[in-house]
């Protein structure tokens, strides 16, 4: 494809306002919720609650005692709030919270800057706590694709790159999680595996600035500890360091960077669970034994490809993409690795989720292989069937997107192509 062509550019255009225009929506769709007639919370369910909790119970409380965030928050309903604060307890006596820090450490400025406009008096869950949180997530969400852009923009044309972006983006699960669910970690995810794997391609390429090689450092263990299983995105970044680290100063750079994330988790485990190091699962581990790799891509319940048909065609094409290159057989290993350990997750569902929302840093890759599939398929009928299959590609992800939003599909539940075409049919035609 030319880049320098009128077409690519127009459609990039297109693509941008699109991207645009569903995050706007999600976006005021969330904030609805609070500011609509049932005033609830933008912060809503079990997840999206533990994560926050750390910001108001630390930098206003002093403390890891969430039974009062439990109790005042207005985030979760009674059954959940219950169940919550029946639970067994740390070894500490405090109430559990199993999700690690990172996400609160990435929004830490913005809650902070809320907290410097707001009266002393505030809990942390006023409206302007959350807008400005999640305002600093929605960034985080744009700033991952500029620079998902900027790693595809390493191998192909700068338009090739934008197109595939965007185009994979509005056919994956992160058009829920970028625009209506920020609250939840894997927008962060995404936007940080694209950080230091853009930031190790720098280093490779020969950036060996001091800085680069802290940010480097930092981004990777603030991934870690945002969700832990993503460590699986750092084979790049680490066959890069073996690659290039030849000095000291560059190996101080980098633990100097690690240190801050890492250290907030290990302070946040003692003084949660009384130990430095603790796995804070409890009963969830791991069945390399019993692993569900047909289901976790191919259920109905909330299958990768079931549910976004253009990841399997992207990621194909990344295959035979990536297969020739080093850079692309370390990317392969953290696709295995990720689809594995999702595999062999008790609940490989993962509850309620839009699509299978544990492969949300996996959509890199299905990104580069839109982009080889779009340049090795430049003219004739490749190119127009590969332009017809994005088009109903990310069509039929934006319906899915609309009856999920407005629960016409079941969020936790299979939901086969028959059931989303009948909610599209009651949908048209009133009723559910």
């Amino acid at each position: 494809m030319d880049k320098k062509s009128p077409a690519p550019l127009r459609l990039s255009f297109l693509l941008t306002l699109l991207c645009t225009a569903v995050i706007a929506f999600g976006t005021v769709w969330a904030a609805w919720d609070m500011f609509g007639p049932k005033r609830k919370s933008i912060l809503q369910g079990w997840d999206d609650s533990f994560y926050y909790f750390w910001l108001p119970s630390v930098v206003i409380d002093h403390d890891v005692d969430f039974s009062n965030q439990i109790k005042q928050s207005g985030t979760l309903d009674d059954d959940y709030r219950q169940e919550a604060l029946a639970a067994p307890r740390a070894p500490t006596g405090l109430v559990a919270n199993k999700y690690p820090p990172g996400w609160a450490v990435g929004s830490l400025p913005f809650f902070l800057a809320a907290r410097a406009v707001m009266p002393a008096s505030s809990n942390g869950f006023e409206p302007a706590y959350l807008l400005a949180v999640w305002a600093g997530q929605l960034l985080y969400a744009l700033a991952g694709l500029w620079l998902a852009t900027r790693i595809l923009a390493r191998f192909f044309a700068p338009a090739t790159a934008q197109i595939a972006v965007l185009a994979g983006w509005l056919a994956s699960p992160l058009i829920y999680y970028q625009s209506a669910r920020l609250a939840m970690s894997h927008s962060q995810v995404f936007a940080l595996v694209a950080a230091v794997n853009w930031l190790a391609l720098r280093i490779f390429d020969g950036d060996s600035r001091r800085r680069t090689w802290v940010l480097l450092g930092f981004g990777a263990a603030l991934l870690v500890v945002t969700r832990n299983v993503a460590v699986v995105y750092l084979v790049l970044p680490a066959w890069v360091v073996a690659q290039r680290l030849r000095r000291l100063g560059d190996a101080a750079s980098l633990v100097a960077g690690a240190a801050g994330p890492l250290l907030v988790q290990l302070a946040a485990w003692k003084a949660l669970f009384g130990s430095w190091i603790v796995y804070s699962y409890g009963g969830e581990r791991f069945d390399f034994a019993h692993l569900h790799l047909t289901e976790v891509l191919f259920s109905p319940r909330h299958g990768w490809f079931y549910w976004h048909p253009l990841m399997l065609v992207g990621l194909a094409a990344f295959v035979a993409w990536a297969w020739r290159r080093t850079e692309g057989r370390a990317w392969l290993a953290s696709l295995v690795a990720i689809v594995l350990l999702n595999a062999a997750w008790p609940t490989w569902w993962l509850g309620s989720s839009f699509g299978h929302r544990g492969f949300e840093a996996a959509t890199l890759f299905v990104m580069v292989g839109l982009a080889a599939a779009i340049e090795r398929w430049r003219t004739g009928w490749p190119r127009r069937l590969l332009a017809g299959g994005l088009t109903v590609a990310i069509a039929w992800n934006l319906v899915l997107f609309l009856l999920f939003l407005d629960r016409r599909i079941d969020r936790g539940e299979a939901v086969t192509y028959a059931d989303s075409a009948r909610a599209v049919m009651h949908w048209v035609f009133g009723g559910r």
